[in-house]
């Protein structure tokens, strides 16, 4: 390597620690449970590189985030890369509990993201999640943090959230017991390759990103087996179509995190596959998941 190229190396080294140590600055100002003194020097950082306002204003697609969002956004990616980093960022089994925590909270946002940009062009689907007796399945409810977030949106809804890790489940099941709508989650050990459900759901979410392939493509068909007549299925995947710097990056979490790579096309043709219509991919604001969604026939 030339002394050019390592001052290069190096360089890019010191720029991506900077990232690094931002995030941690934001998380930790965000959270607003550190000492003083280190609070200051955080925020002096945040506002060296540019951050000019507080955490807590704005997220795409949730318009004002709480600071404990920010503080999550931000925890997840140094908690998932450090794991990444020292050889023990393969699956979601080998995630630490803050790991675990922080992604939950993270995607919460899902939940705001589904109700203003998804659900007005879902038929009737508003009108049902707002019925006695309405039902949503969360696969892969992890933490049980978007499983809460659902139930809080839609407050006539009931909430399954299913998942392969116990460990998962247990930080589930105390998010469930401290929230607010508590008597409407539940959530159980549950592989989607197997799910079979005989009430059936007016509304199911399935996050590719986190779901190995053989379990999504067997669970899918089993998922839209439980949707009601007219239910629907959302899709969460990665989304495309950004730079190569962005593009990579989505592909190396996806894998990272265990879970299996679509894109629009291939999201729409597993769901009229399974038997699904009105099928077709919702743009979403910069930040959420791409979305396919489809019907189940009345």
């Amino acid at each position: 390597m030339t002394d050019i190229a390592k001052q290069d190396l190096q360089a890019t080294i010191q720029a991506w620690d900077q990232a690094a140590w931002s995030l941690a600055a934001l998380a930790l100002t965000a959270r607003g449970d550190g000492p003083a003194e280190l609070t200051a020097a955080a925020r002096e950082l945040l506002a060296a590189a540019g951050l000019t306002t507080g955490p807590g204003t704005h997220l795409p697609g949730l318009g004002a985030a709480t600071p404990g969002q920010v503080a999550s956004q931000a925890a997840a990616a140094l908690h998932q890369a450090s794991a990444l980093a020292d050889g023990r960022g393969y699956d979601w089994r080998t995630q630490s509990d803050e790991a675990l925590v922080a992604q939950g909270r993270m995607s919460a946002q899902r939940a705001v993201t589904v109700a203003r940009f998804v659900l007005p062009v879902m038929g009737d689907l508003a009108g049902r999640l707002a019925a006695p007796g309405a039902r949503l399945l969360d696969v892969g409810t992890g933490a049980g943090a978007l499983a809460v977030a659902f139930a809080q949106v839609f407050p006539q809804v009931h909430v399954l959230g299913i998942d392969i890790l116990d460990r998962a489940l247990g930080l589930a099941r105390q998010a469930i017991a401290v929230s607010d709508v508590g008597v409407r989650v539940t959530v159980r050990k549950q592989d989607v390759a197997d799910f079979a459900d005989d009430a059936g759901f007016d509304l199911a979410w399935l996050p590719a990103p986190f779901v190995a392939g053989p379990a999504l493509h067997g669970g899918l068909p089993r998922v839209v087996a439980a949707l009601r007549p007219g239910g629907w299925l959302i899709v969460g995947h990665s989304k495309f179509g950004g730079t190569p710097t962005q593009d990579a990056l989505t592909r190396l979490k996806t894998l990272a995190w265990g879970g299996t790579l679509i894109d629009d096309a291939a999201a729409c043709q597993l769901l009229r596959k399974a038997g699904l219509t009105s099928v077709r991919t919702v743009p979403t604001p910069a930040g959420a998941p791409a979305i396919t969604i489809g019907q189940n026939p009345a």
